[in-house]
């Protein structure tokens, strides 16, 4: 455990490091985001004819935003680390196995209330990530409210419509990988260098 010394400014200590991994993190996020953008288009245009493909193309998809949690996680500093993180990353790691092996028939109804939880792990997450950012007076935090937002409103769709869910989990894949794609660009056009 890190103790808290009030002589050292943990602002100033975050500002620093962002600043210092900002461009290789913008860069990821928007190769990342732009992956899933096209794993989620080719999802939904090819639903019947190459899903095998396309399956195993949004299964690896979602594994590696469950890698990109962990990465986000272990790059915070030490007072900034959130621990939804960890978990958004293992829920998102679960649901890309289990498109990987199981036979889609048994997994229908399971991962739309995974996915569901997942989005409202993730949202809730950024939109905490975000009023703490706010709180220690780090301004450009908008981008990452909307994408928490956006991700809570898709997931209450998947519970209120589990059924409906259920029988498009294809299109909803495409969803989830395109609307999580659109926030990470999002997230990745409003990240600037911060100043105090």
């Amino acid at each position: 455990m890190r103790w808290f010394d009030s002589e050292f400014d943990y602002v100033q200590e975050l500002i620093d490091t962002w600043n210092k991994k900002r461009k290789k993190i913008r860069t990821a996020y928007f190769i990342t985001a732009a992956v899933l953008v096209l794993a989620g288009i080719l999802t939904a245009v090819f639903p019947i004819r190459v899903f095998a493909v396309i399956q195993y193309l949004a299964a690896a998809a979602v594994i590696v935003i469950g890698i990109y949690h962990f990465a986000a996680y272990t790059s915070m500093t030490y007072y900034f680390k959130d621990g939804m993180l960890i978990m958004s990353g293992i829920l998102n790691i679960l649901i890309g196995i289990m498109l990987l092996i199981m036979p889609i028939t048994l997994t229908v109804q399971v991962v739309t209330f995974m996915l569901a939880f997942l989005l409202i792990f993730t949202g809730a997450q950024k939109i905490s990530f975000a009023s703490r950012l706010k709180y220690f007076r780090i301004p450009s935090t908008g981008s990452l409210t909307f994408s928490g937002i956006l991700n809570i409103i898709l997931a209450v769709i998947f519970l209120l419509l589990p059924f409906v869910s259920a029988l498009a989990l294809n299109y909803i894949l495409a969803a989830y990988l395109v609307i999580t794609g659109a926030a990470l660009f999002v997230e990745a056009l409003g990240m600037h260098k911060l100043s105090m």
